[in-house]
């Protein structure tokens, strides 16, 4: 069983990859990363709504958990992560003069964006290893619903790091280093019981780290983005949403 645990959870952490085949082009790069941010911010916030809250609310009746404290986890991953990124600010205008010119500097969003997919693959990582306790075909249709769910964020994820500054080697090479994480979360879950208590912290934070990162990263830009037009915008933002709504109605296994 172990084996088809990890050979599942590195499955999903190749994923990271997937973006990569879609910005080889430098010719259409900028016009895809900028549909690709707006498609992100669709998927981000239709997965906090449709898929983690859903479960949050599952886990929370089925183990007791105080509610207000769920709440505080999520209001906690956002203020850290507010906190992170204007400390990030901050030692960087201090090292550097801000104003510089000549320089190529790396929002700090991209740091956010991994704490969050780490988060987030660590728990799927958690759902993989329960998935194989019960039976291997739970296992894998655990895994292939865990895949359709995250192959459109990857993409997103990796644009939003070359959007971050990151070069495509380094967004390549930390967006998999963050696939990893679900590794560590399945070997630890298999080896030790995994409380739900536990479960539902995390996946409180990867929440609230999904909705900072949307909310106060993404969106702003697209507002302020003049590469794409504004019905374009709107309808990449679209189809992120509905491509998740029919992502959670038809194909979650229970995950």
């Amino acid at each position: 069983m172990l084996l088809n645990i990890i050979i599942a959870s590195l499955a999903i952490s190749l994923l990271s990859f997937s973006g990569l085949s879609i910005f080889t082009k430098n010719k259409y790069s900028h016009r895809i990363m900028d549909a690709a941010i707006a498609l992100a911010a669709g998927v981000l916030l239709s997965n906090v709504f449709l898929h983690m809250l859903p479960e949050i609310m599952e886990m929370q009746l089925s183990s007791g958990y105080e509610p207000r404290l769920i709440s505080l986890w999520i209001l906690g991953a956002i203020v850290f992560l507010f906190l992170t990124e204007q400390y990030l600010h901050w030692h960087h205008c201090h090292r550097h003069k801000c104003e510089e010119e000549g320089h190529t500097h790396t929002n700090p969003a991209g740091v956010n964006i991994l704490i969050g997919d780490g988060l987030h693959n660590f728990v799927d990582g958690i759902v993989i290893a329960a998935s194989f306790a019960v039976s291997a075909s739970t296992g894998w249709l655990a895994t292939l619903a865990i895949a359709l769910h995250e192959i459109p964020q990857e993409v997103g994820d990796f644009s939003l790091l070359l959007h971050s500054g990151f070069t495509k080697a380094k967004a390549l090479f930390w967006n998999f280093i963050s696939g990893l994480v679900a590794i560590l979360g399945a070997v630890l879950t298999y080896y030790y019981s995994q409380a739900a208590e536990n479960e539902i912290i995390l996946v409180s934070l990867a929440a609230g780290s999904f909705l900072y990162i949307a909310l106060s990263d993404i969106m702003p830009h697209l507002q302020e983005q003049k590469r794409i037009n504004q019905f374009n915008q709107v309808l990449w933002f679209t189809l992120g949403l509905i491509l998740m709504l029919i992502i959670n109605t038809f194909f979650n296994f229970e995950v």
